[in-house]
């Protein structure tokens, strides 16, 4: 301000320290894009965390997305795009001096608000009373949970898929050998993570296949067959009660992949029946003429082992299944539920999604809370035309929680 210039020459909204209003616009404009942006950062730490776990533990995101009601959802995303849309005409009306108008926007985006925190109310007093919490507060009502959760196959579908798959094998071309390098590859992407890489087993997660009889009694179509469809944990057959997954837990295997799995399986049993008593260490390792140099993977090795994942797994180890995620629901009498199975892990996606849309939450009361005094003070006449930047600034805000919930959506209500 020059040294003849006097206060009351300055606009009541400018500030000291600028030279005019588009100045302090622009700069708190720049200053309001940089605070979405570390929001954004804020909220992407927590994005990395769903994209980790969606890659590597898929049956967490499956399971899980089946106890969100989509038409809920649907609603509340609804509600909030017209929300924006009343902000952004409210900014509209005060630039145009249309001052009752102006309110009116700001009020309804402000119930737009209220509506999405009553419907959010209405599922989290849900999963409080269900007991679908998160970390240790993880409790599910096991009848509430069999009712709804439809992830799980019944017993009496079990039959059906096995005579379906039978007949498809038969009715199918003569399929080719598999070629065991190239199932070797698979196992240890795959099945080393419940079976060990040695294919001897581990403990309370898979059976030892390296002395299965299971295996030298069964034909390679009745094996692709078995592979195909899994088995249940309460399977009378199944000597561990633990579930063999359909493919592994891998749906990304075909039919070729499994193949390669039978011919690696029969060629390590051909080598452990060759191989001398003796030889076996008692560690647990391989016997020593069957230890070799480690193995090289080339890329194209690669590609077949992790098909175009995003998040680049290990080589051992669990790839895209958890090896104890699957144990059978509680189907005593008493319960009077069908069988099926969850994954025990499931605490993870609960903890993911009240982190996420707790964390949204927030930022709509917060939202909310600005929208309140802008309709205040557009009440008193403090915005018009010359003067609205606080209601652009907290459109942008209003427009950011906007876009989060655009993203929680899809990637929790509608991954299945």
């Amino acid at each position: 301000m020059s040294t003849d210039e006097h206060p009351s020459d300055r606009p009541a909204h400018l500030a000291h320290h600028f030279d005019g209003s588009r100045q302090q616009y622009e700069s708190a404009k720049l200053g309001m894009w940089i605070f979405l942006a570390t929001e954004i950062l804020m909220f992407g730490g927590l994005f990395v965390a769903y994209a980790v776990y969606r890659g590597t533990h898929y049956e967490l995101v499956l399971a899980g997305s089946q106890f969100l009601d989509v038409r809920l959802g649907g609603l509340n995303t609804a509600v909030l795009l017209i929300s924006s849309f009343t902000m952004a005409w409210a900014v509209r009306a005060a630039q145009c001096d249309q001052r009752r108008l102006l309110v009116t926007l700001l009020s309804l985006t402000l119930l737009g608000g209220g509506f999405f925190l009553s419907v959010k109310y209405v599922e989290y007093k849900q999963k409080w009373e269900h007991g679908m919490m998160l970390g240790r507060f993880f409790d599910p009502d096991e009848a509430f949970f069999a009712a709804h959760f439809q992830h799980g196959r019944t017993q009496e579908q079990i039959p059906h898929e096995q005579e379906t798959a039978a007949s498809e094998e038969k009715s199918a071309a003569p399929a080719a050998v598999g070629n065991a390098t190239r199932g070797e590859m698979v196992f240890t992407g795959t099945c080393a993570a419940c079976h060990g890489q040695d294919a001897k087993g581990l403990v309370n997660q898979g059976a030892d296949l390296l002395h299965s009889k299971f295996i030298d009694e069964k034909s390679d179509p009745e094996l692709l067959t078995f592979l195909k469809i899994g088995r249940q944990a309460w399977d009378a057959d199944s000597t561990m009660k633990l579930q063999m997954p359909p493919r592994g837990g891998n749906p990304t295997l075909t039919d070729d992949h499994l193949r390669d799995v039978i011919a690696y399986l029969r060629q390590i049993h051909e080598q452990a029946a060759a191989a001398p008593a003796t030889a076996s260490s008692t560690d647990g390792e391989k016997p020593p003429e069957q230890q070799g140099a480690p193995t090289v993977w080339t890329a194209a090795d690669l590609e077949l082992l992790i098909p175009r994942s995003v998040i680049q797994l290990a080589a051992v180890g669990p790839t895209g299944v958890n090896p104890q995620y699957l144990h059978p629901i509680d189907t005593s009498p008493a319960h009077d539920m069908p069988q099926g199975l969850r994954p025990a892990d499931l605490r993870l996606f609960f903890s993911i999604y009240f982190m996420l849309t707790g964390l949204h939450a927030l930022h709509v009361i917060i939202g909310m809370s600005v929208i309140l005094v802008l309709i205040i003070a557009s009440a008193r006449g403090r915005y018009s035309s010359i003067y609205y930047t606080p209601v652009d600034l907290g459109g942008l805000y209003w427009h950011l929680v906007d876009l989060i919930w655009i993203f929680l959506f899809p990637l929790l209500y509608l991954i299945r």
